[in-house]
């Protein structure tokens, strides 16, 4: 009990040095923080006092393994950002098709045309447009991936662009063939996807009877195949209410997987319009505090809370900074839970969208918090949405100085 009594009141220091650093300061926008932080990790990694690492050499499925071409072009990109020459985002995910087999209450690919699919080889030039871009995290989501048949040689293209490629799946398909072909193919991780650490919550939540076991199986599996396996959730008031949090964590610990990665839950998709959803930053504490408690326990998982992440006192929103999504008809957008887009790279490349982004008026500064549970910018951007109009819905038809703009350069 003393013990940890005492690493309590360590991580209370820590978290207190930490936060008055970041006020003195200001937040890390990355030139010093990011490259400072990016040459510890690659020099002394794990012997890094307080620094728990998902497994060894990769700090965090986040982020490339630190003896890693990936993660040498992730350390180049942020020290081009110091120097203040040209950059790009570190990571984007890939919704390669918008087939799935599940329907889960909360989907946030709602309202996406089931039309105009990426072809194969479409999507290798999006992938190699990416990887000149400066991004080394390739994250494949859906709709379910598995579903893709030609799924392999779209990860393989990933890792012959010396990027990491990562998997978000919702369980369903994890069988011994499967996980073979994604391993042999250079899968680097793989996140299974779940709502509750109750399997008759979680099948309820996605629309899709006996899937907990069937993902419980194939996290199993995939962990006896030692692979890097992490789990996905997000939580809300109830979850938090329910002691979600430290199941999930004995889950983990259960099941021999690294790392926890848990979401707050945002309105998109199918909850685009409950913004009662929002937590408020008195909530967010809470789940901050579980975030840098994780490093007490040594043998559990390695703990990213998106909430944490997004902290004004750390990166902010990531989106289009950080992170880019592509939807599976091409659809370019700051993140995949933001259902604005700024073009198809059917029509532009990669590159230009991606500059037409960044110079926008909402994100050409650093936001201090995720852009998606903001009330000002719901109410200046989401809420004008159309009702029942196909998402992601066009950004220069809702902002008349974005459109001016788009005029201007044409």
């Amino acid at each position: 009990m003393m013990g940890n009594t005492n690493r309590s009141g360590r991580v209370k220091i820590t978290r207190r040095l930490r936060r008055n650093f970041y006020s003195f300061l200001g937040p890390p926008n990355f030139p010093l923080a990011m490259v400072g932080g990016g040459w510890l990790l690659k020099t002394f990694g794990e012997r890094i006092p307080f620094i728990k690492f998902a497994r060894p050499g990769r700090f965090s499925y986040h982020l490339p393994p630190v003896e890693s071409r990936a993660y040498d072009r992730f350390y180049r990109n942020i020290i081009d950002r110091g120097l203040g020459r040209e950059w790009g985002p570190h990571a984007v995910t890939l919704a390669v098709t918008q087939d799935c087999n599940a329907k889960c209450v909360h989907c946030s690919a709602f309202r996406r045309s089931s039309e105009g699919t990426l072809t194969t080889s479409e999507w290798c030039d999006v992938i190699d447009q990416c990887a000149e871009l400066g991004i080394t995290d390739m994250i494949i989501t859906g709709g379910e991936p598995l579903l893709r048949p030609d799924l392999a040689v779209l990860i393989e293209r990933i890792v012959a662009n010396d990027c990491v490629a990562d998997l978000f799946t919702n369980g369903s398909l994890l069988n011994e063939e499967n996980l073979r072909g994604l391993k042999q193919a250079g899968c680097d991780t793989i996140f299974v996807s779940l709502d509750s650490p109750a399997s008759e919550e979680h099948d309820k939540l996605r629309g899709m009877p006996g899937l907990y076991d069937k993902a419980i199986q194939g996290i199993k599996t995939a962990v006896a195949m030692d692979m890097g396996v992490g789990i996905s959730t997000y939580m809300n008031r109830q979850s938090v209410a329910r002691g979600y949090h430290r199941r999930f964590l004995a889950l983990c610990k259960e099941l021999g997987v690294s790392e926890l990665t848990v979401f707050d839950l945002v309105p998109t998709g199918k909850c685009i319009k409950d913004d009662e959803l929002i937590l408020s930053n008195a909530e967010r504490e809470v789940f901050r505090t579980i975030h840098e408690n994780q490093w007490k326990d040594s043998k559990g998982p390695r703990v990213c809370l998106m909430c944490h992440v997004n902290d004004p006192q750390i990166m902010g929103c990531f989106g289009i900074k950080w992170q880019i999504h592509i939807t599976h008809n091409g659809f370019v957008t700051p993140c995949d839970f933001t259902p604005l887009h700024f073009g198809n790279v059917r029509k532009e490349s990669v590159w230009d969208i991606w500059h037409h982004m960044k110079v926008h008026p909402e994100y050409d500064c650093k936001a201090m918090t995720c852009r998606m549970q903001d009330a000002d910018f719901r109410r200046k951007y989401i809420q004008k949405i159309p009702d029942g109009s196909e998402l992601p819905f066009p950004i220069d038809l809702i902002d008349v100085e974005h459109r001016e703009a788009c005029a201007g350069r044409r």
